[in-house]
């Protein structure tokens, strides 16, 4: 597959800033300049001469305007362009990524993030080439160590909603990310998850991870901030490159269910039941955006006390007796039902423990059914 290559800096953003600049500089002093000529005309017989240093003022303000845009654009322009031909040579499977970061705006920001990535895929790859670089990265320990240190390890308590989130270890996983993230009246649990067993797929999951939950911290509604991370791994990543995920937001009187590219739907668990409902949407960073965004079709959901949300991932289905868990102690306060089923999870797999890491993230609306 062919990529664009990074190119080096050409100008073009601060001339057309520049050229625009200038033009409205100019244009709004002969404006004002005419005005005055206009005020002043019954004071002077022959305004001549006053009208020739408005126009020569203009020039002036048009010069000096376009010449200060040019040098404070060509510097973003930069800045944008070092951003591009980083990301290039990470498409390309380099690794050392040099990024400037000084300064405290959004494009440093943007750079900080970047330089993070290129640093973490470079101890994968290195950790990989010392095990002789055929291990699947979700064989990896240290892939599971970065998504770790990532993890919530507090999460917040939205009133009348009990919620959690855990993660049973096994053998294989580090590509699944969850966070609950509050802000205002409103809770948020999302859930992300790396499409492949590649080191690109790691990047993408924390890329994602990262982003969506800036995003939410923000004040973001789900459907912006889904949007916005795409866009960031669709300029970032190579082509074909994705993720996966499930959003839930809750709210006093329900929820609403997005998902991007997620094949795990949200479970339902009430009265003894385990129901399924899946929302639409393509995966994080296949789409520019008016794709995305029209795919992007959310679903309600009316909550009554008792009631339990559950996401989780691929790896979770796949458990044997996961659902019939779910079921059985769905009923139990939170904190115990997470013990319940994880802990049993992981005893009934023996000792060569899970093969996979489960995962589970749960909102049980307060009260009894």
């Amino acid at each position: 597959m062919q990529r664009p290559r990074g190119g080096r800096h050409t100008g073009k953003l601060a001339l057309k800033l520049a050229l625009v600049v200038a033009v409205c500089s100019g244009a709004g002093t002969l404006v004002a300049g005419a005005l005055v000529v206009k005020i002043l005309a019954g004071t002077q017989p022959d305004p001549g001469n006053a009208w020739t240093a408005v126009l020569v003022l203009a020039a002036v303000a048009a010069v000096v305007a376009g010449c200060a845009v040019a040098v404070f654009a060509g510097q973003i322009g930069q800045r944008v362009t070092e951003l591009g031909m980083a990301v290039s040579k990470l498409g390309r499977g380099g690794t050392a990524v040099r990024v400037r970061v000084t300064g405290n705006d959004e494009i440093t920001a943007v750079g900080r993030q970047l330089q993070s990535l290129a640093t973490d895929l470079a101890e994968l790859l290195q950790a990989q080439e010392q095990q002789g670089g055929n291990a699947l990265v979700t064989m990896d320990p240290q892939v599971r160590q970065l998504r770790d240190k990532n993890l919530p390890h507090g999460l917040p308590a939205p009133p009348g909603y009990e919620v959690d989130g855990a993660v049973a270890k096994g053998s294989r996983g580090g590509l699944d990310y969850f966070d609950v993230v509050a802000a205002d009246s409103v809770v948020t649990l999302f859930l992300i998850s790396g499409e492949g067993q590649t080191a690109l797929a790691v990047v993408a999951a924390r890329l994602a991870f990262d982003v969506l939950r800036q995003q939410l911290q923000q004040g973001e509604v789900p459907r912006q901030a889904l949007l916005q991370t795409n866009k960031a791994l669709k300029q970032a990543l190579p082509g074909g490159v994705c993720a996966t995920a499930t959003l839930l937001r809750l709210q006093p009187d329900g929820a609403r269910l997005f998902q991007a590219g997620a094949r795990s739907p949200l479970l339902i668990c009430t009265r003894g039941e385990v129901l399924e409902l899946a929302a639409e949407g393509i995966a994080l960073g296949l789409d520019d955006g008016p794709v995305f965004e029209k795919a992007l079709r959310p679903q309600e959901i009316q909550l009554v006390p008792g009631i339990r949300l559950c996401l989780v991932n691929d790896a979770a289905l796949r458990a044997e007796g996961f659902l019939a868990l779910l079921s059985q102690h769905s009923p139990r306060h939170t904190a115990m039902f997470m013990n319940m089923v994880l802990g049993t999870l992981e005893q009934d797999a023996g000792l060569d423990g899970l093969r996979e890491e489960v995962v589970l993230v749960t909102a049980k609306k307060a009260g009894q059914a």
